[in-house]
This record gives C-alpha cells, structure tokens and sequence, in this order.
C-alpha cells in the first residue's frame, strides 16, 4: 500500500488560461472557456475548491508538439520524449506488485508508453461519454474495491465539443457549446469528489486534475479555417503558435494567442499537506505533472520534469 491514494484526472482539451482581453461575448465579458477566467468569474465552484484547497497553477503550458497523443505522452511519462514506452502507471505497478492500480480510458491511450498499466484497465471504444464512463465504470469500481491506490482517468468528450460557439446564451444540450460542456463538466467533477468523500477516500487521496492541449479560437488560425467571428471553437491543429485576430479589421495583430499550449494543472485532495493549501503557481508545464505526482506519493521515478512542490 501506498501512504496516500492518487485519483489522476486527466480531461481532454481543456485550457487553463487564455490570452487576457479576449471575449467570446463582448457585452458580458464572457472570455473563452478556460479553467482562470472561469474561476475569477464564480462560474465553476466544483473547480474552485479544488483551487482553494490544493496548489493551482495559474498557467501551465505544453512546450512541446500539441498533436493529438502527445499531450497524453507527456502526462504519462512527464517527458517531452515521445520515445520512452513505458508510462508511469506501468512503471508504477511492476515496481511496487502489491499496489492496486486502475485506468479508464478510451482508445488508443491503452497502450504502452501511455496510460497503460497491467493491473485493472477498462479501455473504452474511442470518444466514449464521460457521464458513462464515470456512472457505469468507474464509480462501481470505487465503491466495490476499497482497497485502490491509484486511479487514472481520462475524459475524452471535450475534445469533441468542436466547430461551435465557446459561449450562447441558451443551450439546449452540454455539447452545444465549449460554456455549456465546461458547466457540465464542473458537476460531474463535484460527483467525483462527492462519492470519494461519501466513501471515506478523500481524507488520504491526492487529487490531481490536468489536460493535454487547449484549442484554437479568436486567431489567425480560426479565420483561415471560415470563422468570422471570435466566438468559434475550432481543433488544436498547427501551426500551434498562433496569434489573435482581430475580425472587425481583418488582420493579424501581435498578441501571442497559442491557445493549443494552454493546458490544466490542479493539484488538491484531502491527502495533500496542510502547507501546500492555497498554494499558487504562477507558471509550469505538462511534464512536470507526473514529478509532482511522484514527489507527493514519495516514489522514485526519474523524468525530464520538474516537481512544483
């Protein structure tokens, strides 16, 4: 057993921040989906206190290639180097046997040098819900194996919420929009951590939640693509360094957007250190999720990330 027990929540294509002065609805000051300004706006309160409570870094950023699947890399080895085929999950559980592991995931990010782990590994078809996997996999899992060290669990369905407005006023469906999905999202982060305290797992747990890219919106990008207005959701395609557009005058202005590099990075939980409460990071990267995973579990797990702690 391990002193303290891991819940990873790794959730696809969520930005943490966002270029400053950029609204997706200018009468509101509605800024584009993102962990900060959701925050700072009382928009996402099951977010919110896992920021309050746990050491949040304000804006991460993935340095390295933002194609699909190396944002995965990155936080599943805490290198830039896509090379490495074995992921920590794995490297976790073969050094330590005992120990009680479990991934849910969807396909391909089973596969070694990923998420994969050769223990307990539910891989799901590609793009399964998010509200499924927690309800049908997950939470009976939890709730019959009280003896876990570690969960691992990604989401995939905000990578689909693409090709449609960041915000609307009225939203019939939560994947009718990048607001509507993250307000979604942020109930669905308060059943988790709900039935982890109901089960008396939150008081030893560390809770980490982090993403593998943002996306492009309000660039050069969005307008070559056909948007005509910044409230546009497109992919994370290159050329991932992009800059904003402005779309009354139709040009390109200096202000650095890279909306692919944003990335979350939250870590909290009942298990964390009483000191490390209300912490602020200004700045860190994608690879240093996993050093700081294993510097808090105290595990040795070498890696070209550093360890905010």
């Amino acid at each position: 057993m391990l002193e303290k027990r891991l819940f990873y929540l790794i959730i696809d294509q969520l930005p943490g921040h966002w270029a400053e002065g950029i609204y997706v609805n200018e009468e509101k000051k509605i800024p584009p989906v993102n962990v900060l300004d959701y925050h700072e706006r009382r928009l996402i309160p099951h977010f919110s206190e896992l920021i309050r409570t746990g050491i949040w870094v304000k804006r991460p950023w993935n340095r390295g290639v933002c194609k699909t699947g190396y944002g995965l890399k990155y936080l599943s080895t805490g290198t830039y180097d896509t090379r490495v085929d074995v992921g920590f999950f794995e490297y976790l559980k073969k050094r330590y046997e005992k120990i009680k592991v479990a991934t849910f995931l969807t396909l391909p990010w089973g596969s070694k040098g990923y998420l994969y782990v050769p223990d307990y590994m539910v891989s799901l078809p590609p793009y399964y819900p998010d509200d499924l996997m927690w309800r049908n996999f997950i939470e009976p899992y939890l709730k019959d194996h009280s003896d876990w060290d570690v969960v691992c669990v990604y989401f995939p369905t905000n990578d689909q919420v693409l090709l449609c407005p960041s915000y609307q006023e009225k939203n019939a469906h939560p994947k009718t929009s990048k607001h509507a999905y993250m307000l979604y999202l942020d109930k669905l982060l308060g059943e988790i951590v709900k039935l982890l305290k109901c089960e008396g797992y939150w008081k030893d747990t560390i809770f980490v939640v982090a993403s593998d890219h943002g996306y492009h919106l309000g660039c050069e990008v969005c307008y070559k693509e056909g948007a005509r207005t910044v409230n546009f959701v497109y992919d994370h395609v290159e050329p991932f360094d992009c800059y904003v557009w402005n779309f009354k005058e139709n040009r390109k202005t200096e202000k650095y957007s890279g909306g692919p590099r944003r990335v979350t990075f939250i870590v909290s939980g009942g298990g964390l250190e009483d000191y490390l409460r209300g912490t602020i990071v200004e700045e860190a990267e994608i690879i240093d999720v996993v050093p700081t995973i294993t510097r808090l579990l105290n595990i040795p797990y070498k890696c070209e990330g550093k360890s905010i702690v």
